[in-house]
């Protein structure tokens, strides 16, 4: 397995440096060649300031604030592919024929 470039941030005592953000206990990580302090934030590392910036704004939280970033899944590609789910592109005129039919009635 080959050797992290961010290694773990220590104090005096050996114990590693933690950070509390918007109530959570994180720990401090260090780039190799780089004196910006880093977290751990879903299995990756990030700046701490662009952390401290992301918690401020409300992403990413459990409790519902905030915008969450979407991530892949078929809706996305409900855009592409549609005509292909719903039938063919010959099914969906038919669809809105129909509706409009029963608009004018």
């Amino acid at each position: 397995m080959a050797k992290s470039k961010y290694s773990i941030v220590k104090g005096k005592t050996g114990k590693s440096k933690k950070v509390v953000v918007a109530g959570k206990k994180k720990v401090l990580y260090k780039k190799e060649g780089s004196s910006a302090m880093y977290v751990l934030s879903k299995g990756r590392h990030m700046k701490l300031s662009a952390y401290k910036k992301m918690k401020m704004k409300g992403g990413n939280q459990e409790g519902g604030q905030g915008k969450k970033r979407k991530r892949g899944g078929m809706s996305d590609m409900s855009g592409m592919f549609g005509s292909i789910l719903n039938g063919g592109a010959k099914k969906k005129k038919k669809k809105e024929k129909k509706k409009k039919r029963k608009k004018k009635k």
